[in-house]
């Protein structure tokens, strides 16, 4: 064989060889996003070596914090979370829906789905439809902090509270709880 066919099918094996991007996703309300929120998605990305990540936010806002707050917020996560690509989207409807609408688009490549052991019965449907998208894995979120309450949080952001800031992960950049603080009104 010459040199410039051993070349050519060599070049040909690469460029047909099938190359699953690895993808996080993590849906939910996010309001506003917080440390068990962020280590959640790096749990998913670091078990199931993601190279990049999706996060659905609700678009409803829940007391007082909007969706556009918890995208900004993600954001910052986003920029501390090293050699991932994170992606946040506000989905139109939910992001139940938007999981679901990204599986369908995305079928070539491996989805792992984040999800509390309360909220995996959402995700039935694949588990049920496992042929059709076997490039789909559920993925229950351990339980890191123990539970925290969104509730208790905006409760805390209301009052302008200083200690809502143990909710937040330890980030990098110290900027970065900052404008975070900014974002949430706390500054």
């Amino acid at each position: 064989m010459s040199f410039d066919n051993t070349y050519n099918v060599l070049m040909a094996s690469v460029l047909m060889e099938n190359v699953n991007t690895r993808v996080a996703l993590l849906p939910g309300g996010f309001k506003p996003p917080h440390k068990g929120h962020f280590e959640a998605l790096k749990h998913i990305i670091d078990t199931h070596a993601c190279s990049k990540a999706v996060v659905f936010i609700g678009n409803k806002d829940r007391d007082g914090i909007t969706a556009s707050q918890a995208e900004m917020i993600w954001n910052i996560y986003g920029d501390n979370i090293a050699d991932v690509d994170v992606d946040v989207r506000i989905s139109e409807v939910t992001p139940v829906k938007s999981v679901y609408e990204y599986a369908d688009e995305h079928r070539n490549d491996d989805l792992f789905i984040g999800a509390g052991v309360l909220d995996m019965r959402r995700y039935d449907w694949f588990k049920k439809h496992e042929d059709e998208y076997p490039n789909v894995s559920l993925v229950e979120i351990p339980d890191q902090f123990g539970r925290i309450s969104g509730t208790e949080v905006r409760e805390k952001i209301h009052n302008k509270s200083d200690d809502v800031l143990e909710f937040i992960p330890k980030l990098h950049d110290h900027d970065d709880v900052e404008r975070i603080a900014k974002i949430l009104g706390l500054r």
